[in-house]
């Protein structure tokens, strides 16, 4: 099977390309030069927002992963309009380009942001989504294409929405990474982790891998067009307790967290009901956040 994986330079995209190369025929798209030795020879260069690069990766594939997007919250409130032609139009482009040359499968990956401030956790597929940033509601968007192109067209399309994802190719330089990232790149400084707020919100962590396990589940996975999927741990941790387990890791228990003031607009708890996509695709996570830690930390 040809797969197409936009964004392969990217930290999820990377970890999807080298999971299926060994039974797929896999090509990547990328605005960024690949870092990864394992992608570089299969990633071109090009930009989703631009329909010629999108229409000349397309042809003959069989199956498209779209993992390309502006991710940053920040960055969409600062360019809500770079964010949109990335995350709205570039998505079209690629939906439209797609469908024309007979790709059979369009797997959307989205985000929690889309569902805002949950009313309930865990939170199902059903919750109503109402993002709190342009980003989530970019990606909204972006689903809603995704999903109306399974009407409209012959290509089917799967979306999956990770909640919380880490690995050590997060970039602990870069002011947009997660909280995980930033915790083990403070106490491999020596320093404590910082806290913003109290500590007691809650966060649904998965490894980048488990991630790229459940897209590949999705790829082959008859009968699910048309389904949006959560793609969680299903378990729920507090910020303190990450960054508990994050200097238990570093060996330096002398180290205390650092409390400042809480983000504004942070959602309270953020916790992922995963029944779905065990009942569909057989998915279960299998990287702990205590292995997952320890392996930034080595």
């Amino acid at each position: 099977m040809k797969v197409l994986v936009t964004g392969s330079s990217g930290q999820l995209g990377s970890y999807v390309c080298e999971l299926l190369l060994d039974k797929h025929d896999v090509s990547g798209i990328d605005n960024k030069p690949a870092t990864y030795d394992s992608v570089k020879a299969l990633t071109r260069m090009g930009d989703i927002r631009r329909m010629s690069d999108v229409e000349s990766v397309v042809a003959d594939v069989d199956v498209v992963v779209h993992c390309a997007a502006q991710v940053s919250v920040e960055r969409s409130t600062e360019d809500p309009v770079a964010d949109a032609e990335t995350n709205v139009l570039g998505t079209i482009n690629l939906l439209h380009a797609a469908s024309k040359a007979g790709v059979s499968r369009f797997i959307y990956i989205s985000s929690a942001a889309v569902y805002g401030d949950p009313l309930r956790t865990p939170i199902d597929e059903s919750h109503p989504t109402e993002p709190m940033s342009n980003y989530g509601a970019s990606k909204l968007s972006g689903e809603k294409f995704s999903l109306a192109f399974a009407h409209t067209t012959s290509m089917e399309s799967v979306v999956i929405r990770p909640f919380n994802f880490y690995s050590e190719r997060a970039d602990p330089k870069s002011p947009y990474s997660g909280v995980i990232t930033k915790f083990v790149a403070r106490v491999r400084a020596g320093d404590p982790p910082v806290i913003e707020g109290d500590g007691t919100q809650t966060r649904d962590f998965i490894h980048a891998r488990d991630v790229a396990r459940m897209i590949e589940m999705a790829l082959t996975k008859k009968g699910i067009s048309g389904l949006v999927l959560n793609c969680g741990s299903g378990s729920s941790t507090s910020i303190a307790d990450l960054a508990d387990v994050a200097i238990a890791a570093s060996g330096r228990p002398d180290l205390k967290p650092e409390f400042v003031a809480p983000r504004k607009g942070d959602i309270k708890h953020s916790l992922a009901d995963t029944r779905l996509a065990q009942e569909r695709l057989g998915f279960g996570p299998k990287v702990s956040m205590k292995d997952g830690i320890a392996e930034l930390l080595s």
